[in-house]
């Protein structure tokens, strides 16, 4: 395996199942090898991941614990999930730590400072990890000191040596760096691996790069080096990271065209491993361990004055496992093959009146950068900037924003009402820097379609302030819908399919299913029912609302009903964002995970009318983990969800008026922006005659909904009508 010899593995493992045929105590080893496999050769993340923890699962043997446990430290750190890869460094280290194995504890060691220096050049950890990158390596040496002196075990001090080298370059030791690098490269030599020589040479390379633009010839020749050791031997993982030292090398030489044709072969390469992986989390995963190839990649692109180039990348680049998943659902020759669209195919879907805010994000770092991090360097770490493509269907601009992602970063997401962009001046400022630099081309236009990108979709976009003091949300003003990305959204409009993700016949037997649950306790609510209720008799349709459970009702009945609205207690789970959830009934809850896995919906929109149903966790990679998610794969075309904790109230005023505005014709992006202007414009008169006598309006203005706290919140997600 470790020469990459995967047809000699195969065979092997072959001769191993007929052994195991006849001694049972060799079948955990076989299926363990087979995750192996799966991971080294299929490149099957999730395949090998069920392998290793079904083995795992109450194992006798502990060489063998140690053994799934250090695969899944592997397998875990290739799908960016950094902290359960630290776990089972942990555990592996426990198990070899009991059987007296150095070498095993070396191996551990070795995956810890991986895990921890990956997490630190993708700006996932602070500079505080690197002191324990540091332990971990000398550790692992002193423990291979005292191992016998296999040739197993002097490659693996070489590799020790590699991630000291690392350290060294992103503490800006050169010379260190370079002799740790050389002592990695002359044991590679001695073993006569060739792998681990290609490996050494692009870390030359990288060193090189830093040296100044004197050195970047040699720099090309060695990433070249590297690049052919890693074809020759189908190191694939190798392979991409060549391609893209390449192409970040040209790229800062202002060779544009090489770099672009780097890069494209390393996304070719992307979408060849990422085709291999069996589920859509564990897709997600892995295109967050490339989230700044592409970013370099679209920013070499603006840079080379090549905008179309530049959004497609862009495309190429967010919510792609979410792509995946919805692909995987339709067969149609018109849809390109990435399930990406091309710019003409985007531009021909926006009607004239439309025009599409697609915003890309660079550099965010997503662990706080004190004052010793900023003197650190981070491999091929992209500058931080916001992009902004403008498309209409006439063409593509794209301008920077002035803004960093970093400054648009919430730092918390969980707890009371979501506040953080709701301040005056910040809504002010947001405007002059994300909607200001499309203004001529918003004028006149009936909708803009908003695509954020990473911390922007936390923005309320309807609530920022123009300079004439009024919103982007006003009357006679466009029309907001917002979207994972242009190709989610217009999938449907390329392929002249009917609306909807998953394509299952749309018969009704109902106009509305309308679930309701007030809670109970302290965290009761007051209108939860009562706005299910009245939906329903606006719209001809049913209401199941009380403390029954409602879960089974929905998985059934929800299929046939057009609209499908769902009024309760919503929680979203910032640590696990599948978990989140919407309260159906005393001690019941729909969490998105079951959504994803149970929920086939036929509907024109979901409304899921609850605390932040909109929120999700945005992953490395822009994909979106949370109830929307859920929902727009269940087979909603569109959906209605929250941005923070709701006040019921005004909730409630506001669904009534959107459904009385669709009931008499309107769009749903129409009938959600006159609800929002109702609402804002709404007298404590008539919001206390509508709401009923028992409502208290102690303390209530005269427009008691106008803060955008009221208004604000409610976004329109996807396509519909």
């Amino acid at each position: 395996m470790r020469l990459r010899q995967l047809d000699r593995c195969a065979t092997i493992l072959a001769e191993l199942r007929l052994l195991a045929a006849a001694d049972p105590d060799l079948a955990a080893w076989t299926r363990y090898f087979e995750g192996i496999l799966a991971n080294e050769r299929d490149h099957d993340l999730a395949a090998a991941e069920r392998i290793f923890l079904d083995l795992l699962d109450d194992q006798p043997d502990l060489e063998l614990q140690g053994r799934l446990c250090l695969a899944l430290a592997v397998t875990y750190r290739r799908q960016n999930r950094l902290q359960a890869g630290l776990a089972f460094c942990r555990r592996c280290e426990t198990c070899y730590a009991a059987l007296g194995d150095r070498a095993g504890q070396a191996k551990a060691l070795k995956q810890m400072a991986i895990v921890l220096a990956t997490g630190f050049d993708q700006s996932q950890f602070g500079a505080e990890v690197l002191p324990q990158v540091a332990a971990a390596c000398h550790q692992a040496l002193d423990l291979l000191h005292e191992a016998p002196q296999t040739e197993e075990n002097r490659w693996l001090a070489g590799t020790l040596w590699n991630e000291i080298g690392a350290l060294h370059r992103v503490q800006r030791r050169w010379d260190e760096a370079a002799a740790a690098y050389h002592r990695y490269l002359t044991i590679n030599e001695a073993l006569g691996h060739r792998l681990g020589m290609g490996v050494a040479y692009g870390n030359l390379g990288e060193l090189l790069v830093k040296l100044g633009p004197e050195r970047w010839p040699e720099a090309e020749d060695a990433f070249r080096q590297s690049l052919e050791i890693a074809r020759a031997n189908h190191d694939r993982a190798q392979e991409l990271d060549s391609l893209a030292n390449l192409a970040h090398l040209h790229q800062q030489q202002g060779r544009w065209e090489d770099a672009l044709d780097a890069y494209g072969a390393a996304i070719a390469l992307i979408d060849a491993l990422r085709a291999g992986v069996s589920t859509e989390t564990a897709r997600a995963g892995f295109m967050a361990t490339v989230t700044e190839l592409f970013a370099n990649a679209v920013l070499t692109a603006v840079a080379a004055g090549r905008p179309d180039e530049a959004l497609v990348l862009a495309e190429q680049a967010r919510a792609r496992a979410f792509l995946d998943l919805l692909a995987s659902d339709v067969a149609d020759s018109r849809l390109p093959a990435t399930g990406v669209l091309t710019v003409s195919q985007i531009c021909q879907a926006l009607a004239p009146d439309e025009v599409l805010l697609a915003y890309f994000t660079t550099g965010l770092m997503a662990a706080p950068a004190g004052r010793e991090a900023e003197s650190l360097d981070r491999h091929r770490f992209p500058p931080a900037s916001t992009l902004i493509f403008i498309v209409t269907r006439g063409g593509v601009a794209v301008v920077t924003g002035d803004a960093s992602p970093n400054d648009l970063q919430p730092r918390r997401l969980a707890g009371a009402a979501e506040r953080h962009f709701l301040q005056p001046a910040v809504r002010r400022t947001l405007y002059g820097r994300l909607i200001a630099p499309a203004a001529r081309l918003l004028a006149g236009k009936r909708r803009v379609i908003i695509v954020p990108h990473g911390p922007l979709h936390y923005v309320p976009f309807q609530a920022l302030i123009a300079p004439d003091g009024e919103t982007l949300l006003r009357p006679g003003g466009p029309e907001l819908l917002y979207g994972p990305s242009a190709s989610v959204l217009f999938r449907d409009r390329a392929a002249a399919q009917p609306l909807g993700f998953r394509q299952f016949p749309r018969i009704w037997e109902t106009p509305c299913l309308a679930l309701g649950y007030d809670g109970e306790g302290d965290q009761r609510l007051r209108f939860a029912e009562e706005e299910a209720s009245r939906i329903a008799a606006l719209l001809g349709g049913e209401a199941l609302v009380g403390p029954a459970g409602k879960r089974e009702a929905l998985l059934q009945r929800g299929p046939v009903a057009r609209y499908l609205h769902i009024s309760c207690h919503g929680q979203f789970d910032p640590a696990a964002p599948l978990e989140s959830s919407l309260h159906l009934g005393a001690g019941e809850k729909l969490t998105a995970r079951e959504a994803l896995a149970s929920l086939r919906l036929r509907c024109d929109l979901a409304t899921l009318s609850a605390c932040e149903s909109g929120l999700s966790q945005v992953r490395r990679g822009d994909e979106l983990m949370g109830l929307v998610r859920a929902f727009l794969a269940a087979g909603a075309p569109a959906v209605i969800a929250t941005l923070w904790r709701v006040d019921e109230r005004s909730t409630r005023l506001l669904m009534e008026r959107f459904y009385r505005e669709v009931a008499a014709g309107a769009g749903f992006a129409g009938a959600l922006q006159q609800a929002q202007l109702y609402l804002r414009e709404l007298g404590r008169e008539e919001a206390l005659a509508l709401l009923g006598k028992d409502t208290s309006s102690a303390g209530w203005a005269e427009r008691p909904f106008a803060d955008p706290f009221y208004w604000a919140p409610f976004v329109l997600v996807g396509g519909g009508r």
